[in-house]
């Protein structure tokens, strides 16, 4: 299963980037290549919550929160996909503060389907670039939304 850590200094504290992250149906909002997201699950957002999410131009997610600890870890499981070259995937956002910021790790492992294993190099490329996007737009958003 490939794997691979993304690492950021987000200029937010916290409890903004936790707010970003705890908008878990409303990913579309800022996640580049997110066209459309929905709560696929009843009550607060926790461990457990589900949701699906559309890209473009093509494909899908349906997630399942699997770890849920409140301005320190939220772990994500891709469980089910749709015309993506991956038949699943876990994202692990852990955020503590530092240096009167936020650091990000975005632990991101993929298993490849049939047709992720036959474009292996142009897979690995896509996700790091995709999951990168994402890392990157949820610190301009936190730091969009921080309080003055």
């Amino acid at each position: 299963m490939p794997e691979f850590t993304i690492t950021r200094q987000i200029g937010a504290p916290v409890e903004t980037v936790w707010e970003v992250l705890n908008d878990f149906g409303g990913i579309y909002k800022w996640s580049p290549g997110v066209t459309a997201s929905e709560l696929t699950s009843e009550g607060a957002v926790a461990e457990g919550s589900t949701r699906h999410c559309d890209f473009a131009p093509f494909g899908g997610v349906d997630e399942r929160i699997e770890r849920y600890e409140p301005h320190e870890r939220l772990t994500v499981d891709l469980f089910k996909t749709f015309k993506l070259p991956i038949s699943g995937a876990v994202a692990d956002f852990r955020i503590a503060s530092n240096d009167g910021g936020t650091e990000l790790n975005l632990h991101y492992s993929y298993t490849p389907n049939m047709l992720g294993r036959f474009l292996r190099g142009y897979t690995d490329k896509q996700m790091r670039q995709g999951i990168g996007g994402m890392a990157k737009a949820l610190q301009a958003e936190s730091e969009r939304i921080q309080p003055a």
